[in-house]
């Protein structure tokens, strides 16, 4: 697994051993990426699930300002830490611009105040969207949202994600369609006041 483009394209990324993450692939990262284009540069990211880091580390490569990124397992953690070291060298970022953090996400405490971001990155084990759904979009993901957030979520194809309701309003859908291909679905959040 590579950084697709940008200041860091062509670094290798670490990837816990076992069954802890699944990875974007490659052709997935670049073809959202290629979406956004110019619409990442400076923007503040924030990686849910993180895993490798590849969404966080590929919007830093690709003109990011800030990134943070969240995974509960300790090993992930340590590959997370392991990818931001190099990702920042290679595209000489400084190490400000990268905050990891452990936390569980399942148990997030909604009455908490959240930084917002410009762009959030949401790619839980698949089996979550089919238990969790309803919370990752509604609790979790709008916890760190204002009106200006694009949420992209990576999920199976053959899900219907019908729980979105009034909170996120769908831009588009990238990838194949096709039993377990990956998916993303591109949101914006709906603003409540207007």
């Amino acid at each position: 697994m590579r950084i697709t483009g940008g200041k860091a394209r062509g670094i290798a990324l670490k990837t816990p051993k076992g069954q802890i993450t699944r990875p974007a692939t490659d052709r997935t990262r670049e073809s959202l990426f290629s979406s956004l284009a110019t619409d990442i540069v400076d923007a503040s990211c924030l990686d849910l699930f993180a895993g490798t880091g590849s969404y966080g580390f590929e919007a830093l490569s690709r003109g990011a300002r800030f990134c943070q990124l969240i995974d509960y397992h300790r090993v992930a953690i340590d590959c997370l830490k392991e990818n931001a070291q190099v990702v920042a060298k290679s595209a000489k970022l400084s190490l400000e611009a990268i905050q990891i953090k452990q936390c569980d996400l399942l148990k997030l405490d909604s009455n908490s105040n959240h930084q917002s971001f410009d762009f959030i990155f949401l790619d839980p084990p698949y089996a979550l969207w089919e238990s969790h759904s309803d919370y990752l979009l509604n609790n979790l993901a709008i916890n760190y949202a204002d009106e200006s957030t694009q949420l992209i979520l990576e999920c199976p194809s053959e899900l219907a994600l019908n729980v979105v309701s009034s909170s996120w309003s769908l831009l588009k859908r990238l990838g194949k369609e096709g039993k377990g291909k990956p998916n993303i679905q591109i949101y914006q959040r709906i603003n409540l006041d207007s």
